[in-house]
């Protein structure tokens, strides 16, 4: 069980309507990608592989 702001739940639960994903889909989905993110931050990279000027 997880604990959400108010708010969150329900934002969650609207991006994975539309996204066709349960919310655990959507969550670890997001997860995914800010942690993929994250990483490619750390490397001195882009995830998109766009040079940022």
């Amino acid at each position: 069980m997880l604990r959400f702001p108010d708010g969150v739940r329900d934002r969650i639960k609207a991006m994975a309507a539309e996204n066709e994903r349960s919310m655990n889909a959507e969550i670890i989905f997001h997860l995914r990608k800010a942690i993929a993110e994250n990483e490619q931050d750390r490397q001195g990279g882009h995830p998109d592989g766009l040079i940022q000027s």
